[in-house]
């Protein structure tokens, strides 16, 4: 009976000790990656890690339904204004799946996405808006910030979300700004 009983609370403590190391290999895999492509580009290390969680949960060879490949669902538009701007020759949907090109691309669009919205009340949102709802939904969300003041009793956030009419975007951009802000990748 002690045996069982020994070996019953070894189950106990092993158990979430393996599933915390685990989570935290799954979650930190990429980090050299990110950092690098964040740096080249000048985007937050924190954002692009919140994308990757929330648009592949880190992983690398999972595939969207509207076209999207790996880490950061990189669309083959996004692919092709890529290849076209760095002189690269096309590119392949197997090559996407490929981590580190995957998040280069994605790192490059969000900096050209912030550099498209610099002028809007906040950028960073603005631009996870476009990377979710694409160009055209993103600059009318956009237009109509530039020409709605923040009430008193809301935060800038919070109203600019508020503009945003799909709901599914609406969270996207406020679980990724969320989870950059709480640094919070193990779910």
């Amino acid at each position: 009976m002690r045996s069982r009983s020994l070996w019953l609370l070894s189950a106990i403590c092993v158990v979430p000790a393996a599933g915390a190391f685990w989570l935290h290999r799954h979650s930190t895999r990429f980090d050299d990656v990110i950092a690098q492509a964040s740096a080249r580009h000048a985007v937050d290390y924190y954002v692009v890690k919140a994308i990757i969680f929330e648009e592949s949960w880190f992983r690398p060879d999972v595939r969207g339904t509207a076209g999207e490949y790996g880490l950061m669902q990189i669309t083959l538009a996004a692919a092709a204004d890529f290849t076209n701007t760095k002189s690269f020759p096309a590119l392949y949907r197997p090559r996407l799946l490929e981590p580190e090109l995957n998040i280069e691309i994605g790192c490059w669009y969000l900096r050209q996405s912030l550099n498209r919205y610099k002028d809007t009340p906040q950028p960073m949102l603005f631009a996870l808006l476009r990377y979710n709802a694409g160009e055209v939904r993103a600059d009318h969300w956009a237009k109509l910030a530039l020409g709605s003041p923040v009430p008193p009793h809301r935060t800038p956030e919070n109203h600019y979300l508020s503009l945003v009419d799909f709901p599914k975007t609406r969270e996207y951009a406020r679980r990724v700004l969320e989870r950059a802000r709480s640094r919070n990748f193990w779910l």
